[in-house]
């Protein structure tokens, strides 16, 4: 059991270039806890210990000690990394893991002990080549667990122009790739003004002020007038700059901790809600229906405008205007299926009735092959009983007559109506 000491600021942090790209979600918790044991691994370890956490330690470190829940908190956050999944990509293999294999805490002891999964040894253990690494003092204070996805994203590619003597570089995703990296779940920040104010701006603030990457300006990519990509355009600072830079931020205000917010607060928030009315109607009506009448206000403003958004999503929320259009595109859904399913069902009876037609016509050609291969004498008999049943059943003359001159022409007598009738009058009186 490695017991993790102290605070020590020359910490590293040292990860697989792969396991950096992966496509995860973590909390700020979590991800702390990970990066925090990810520090206790010395460039030799084959294995990963069994690492005890003092809870009052973690606190230290992080600048969370005057959250009275953390022991809840840190907690949590233990037992959801053993759960949470790690996508890693390696050409066409997806390979998927879990952060943590075992946890073990007991109430009132004030420890935790945690183990990565060995899953991740070759991710995070006697790496060689394709890693990267960087102080776990630079992401220590960073309050969103995007401004730590993103610093490895950007620090995972600070090297080249190091190594080239450069203090510039420039990152580009497309919107889609920066989405996948940051974690963010489809339909989440579905407006990019909320995109922007919530997952790209903090994010940058945070690097600039507490890391050695001066995110000195961002570009946004445009696809004729939608914003489809962004470039981070970065800084490297020297050692002496980004020491100076945090002690600078340290002599000014520590910022406090910021209670996590559920998506749905936050969009909710971007239209002008406080912090606690968004929690309050999260808590009142649920996701579902906050989100439906989110949209429903975005469909109405696309035909008149709306000043007062706050107000308005409110009482939208409160009446649940959205549930009309809910009902509205749920009938509209069941009638394309209903008419869908029609539309397959007389595609069915036209394909059956399309087999039984040529079933019929393969009957029809063996019943005339067999009659014309019969000697003449047989034939004219038949024939002269059908001419006979014709004339019984008063059939028109013009049949009569059209049968006088078909009645040995037999690819005729396989499309004329008359053939028809003489094919049934073979079978029925059983003269093959």
């Amino acid at each position: 059991m490695l017991v993790i000491p102290e605070y020590n600021e020359n910490a590293i942090v040292k990860k697989g270039n792969d396991l950096i790209e992966a496509r995860y979600k973590l909390s700020i918790g979590e991800q702390r806890l990970v990066l925090l044991l990810a520090s206790q691994i010395h460039v030799d370890d084959e294995d990963f210990e069994d690492y005890e956490i003092r809870v009052q330690d973690f606190a230290e470190m992080f600048n969370l000690k005057t959250d009275k829940s953390l022991y809840e908190k840190v907690e949590e956050a233990a037992k959801e990394l053993v759960g949470k999944r790690v996508f890693l990509k390696n050409g066409k293999e997806v390979e998927v893991t879990a952060w943590l294999s075992y946890v073990k805490y007991i109430h009132g002891s004030g420890t935790i002990q945690l183990r990565f999964d060995k899953s991740l040894k070759p991710y995070l253990l006697q790496l060689k080549k394709q890693f990267t690494q960087y102080k776990l003092n630079h992401v220590m204070s960073f309050k969103s667990s995007y401004s730590i996805r993103l610093y490895e994203l950007l620090i995972k590619d600070a090297w080249v122009p190091k190594k080239n003597g450069k203090d510039r570089f420039e990152k580009t995703f497309t919107l889609e790739e920066y989405r996948n990296f940051l974690g963010i779940e489809k339909g989440k920040y579905p407006i990019f003004a909320d995109l922007k104010k919530w997952v790209i701006e903090p994010p940058v603030r945070e690097i600039t002020d507490q890391t050695d990457l001066n995110i000195f300006e961002v570009r946004y990519i445009k696809t004729g007038r939608k914003i489809t990509g962004l470039c981070f355009v970065v800084l490297i600072r020297s050692e002496a700059e980004t020491s100076a830079q945090v002690a600078q931020l340290q002599l000014g205000e520590t910022p406090t901790e910021q209670p996590e917010t559920h998506p749905i607060i936050d969009s909710l928030m971007s239209y002008g809600f406080s912090f606690e009315k968004a929690k309050t109607y999260k808590n009142k009506y649920g996701i579902k229906q906050i989100e439906r009448n989110i949209a429903y206000m975005l469909a109405t403003e696309k035909n008149k405008p709306i000043l007062n958004k706050a107000g308005y999503l409110s009482k939208a929320i409160e009446d649940d205007y959205g549930n009309v259009i809910g009902a509205q595109e749920q009938k509209k859904k069941e009638q394309v299926a209903q008419k869908k399913a029609e539309e397959e069902r007389k595609q069915k009876e036209e394909r059956e009735q399309e087999r039984k037609r040529e079933e019929e016509q393969a009957k029809k050609r063996k019943v005339f092959d067999e009659f014309f291969s019969l000697s003449e004498k047989v034939r004219k008999y038949i024939q002269a009983e059908f001419e006979a049943y014709l004339k019984e059943k008063k059939i028109f003359e013009a049949i009569i007559q059209r049968w006088s001159i078909l009645k040995n022409e037999k690819e005729l007598l396989m499309v004329e109506d008359v053939g028809y009738r003489f094919y049934k009058f073979i079978v029925e009186n059983n003269f093959l």
